[in-house]
């Protein structure tokens, strides 16, 4: 697979890779599985991310801690399926789930975890992520690169 991030000899790539409920999430994976394939070390961190609801239509019926119970348990849905497909192509994977707004919550993990990159589809609306994630997050300066991939799981040019 061309294009795909330089490694230095006996290191490996660290993804940052966002999951939600849109089969765009998976894009992402298959950038994960080619850089695998390629020979190159990879480790994946998914994160789900839930903006938080501060609707009070939402609120006037259920606790803040009720909603966010339903996020956590939808995402472990989401972030469980991904772990399989990435267990199933040899590659180690750790989950996370984030109350924040989207942007700010990747980029806070991705920091945080020291990954090589973030990793998300090329697209203009994303499931939760309306507005186009990547866009959004070109926009954000993190210490983290982006990259976008297409529905084959190769880069963006």
């Amino acid at each position: 697979m061309k294009n795909l991030h330089s490694v230095a000899p006996g290191s490996g790539l660290k993804l940052l890779i966002p999951i939600d409920a849109s089969a765009e999430s998976a894009w992402s994976l298959r950038y994960a599985i080619e850089c695998a394939r390629a020979g190159v070390a990879v480790e994946v961190c998914l994160l789900h991310v839930a903006e938080p609801v501060r609707n009070w239509e939402v609120l006037r019926f259920y606790t803040e801690a009720e909603v966010s119970q339903y996020f956590q348990e939808r995402a472990a849905i989401f972030l469980e399926a991904a772990a399989n497909t990435l267990r199933d192509a040899g590659i180690p994977s750790q989950c996370y789930f984030r109350e924040s707004e989207a942007v700010a919550g990747i980029i806070d993990l991705a920091e945080e975890l020291n990954c090589s990159a973030i990793v998300v589809p090329s697209t203009y609306c994303l499931g939760l992520f309306p507005a186009g994630l990547g866009r959004r997050l070109r926009q954000r300066h993190g210490t983290v690169p982006l990259t976008l991939v297409l529905a084959d799981g190769s880069p963006e040019a």
